[in-house]
């Protein structure tokens, strides 16, 4: 039996993609129960220069996404942690945060870097993903769009199969 597959009936490329991860702090900007715009630290993970995505705590996944809901918004899923959940937001790269459309200025998250513009707007927009440990935060027709999509759509089929995996 092979134990490993020649080099030469190897599909695709030798070189394996990598994701590198770097630890930061963002300011996340919401309102507070009395209506009072507040800011508070917020640890979140950021690539390479070049990359266009942001990983976030769940909390301030589920503030935009209360919020899209609120706007009517395209948004998949429920509030139920489904793993197929997105939500749009925009990225405004002068002033480096991540908001919403609409007549509310909040919730905002401020990250401590630029992300690539994808025209010459100063707006890019954005999909949150709204599943696993922490929620995805990417710029739209980006690679990084195209990989959180995948790992979206594997996640999905993951959890599909593992509920039926609990019935057997």
């Amino acid at each position: 039996m092979l134990r490993y597959l020649p080099r030469t009936l190897r599909g695709g490329s030798s070189r394996a993609v990598r994701r590198h991860f770097h630890q930061v702090t963002g300011d996340f900007t919401n309102y507070d129960v009395e209506g009072v715009p507040t800011t508070t630290k917020v640890p979140i993970i950021v690539g390479e220069p070049g990359q266009t995505y942001v990983l976030v705590p769940t909390d301030i996944g589920r503030a935009f996404h209360t919020v899209s809901l609120a706007l009517n918004e395209p948004t998949t899923g429920t509030s139920t942690g489904a793993t197929n959940e997105t939500c749009k937001a925009t990225f405004f790269h002068d002033s480096q945060h991540f908001g919403v459309e609409g007549p509310s200025r909040y919730p905002q998250l401020r990250i401590p870097m630029s992300l690539p513009r994808q025209t010459d707007s100063n707006t890019s927009s954005a999909t949150i993903y709204l599943n696993g440990k922490m929620h995805n935060m990417v710029l739209d027709g980006t690679a990084d769009a195209g990989f959180a999509q995948m790992a979206n759509d594997t996640a999905r089929t993951l959890h599909d199969d593992l509920e039926k995996l609990k019935d057997m």
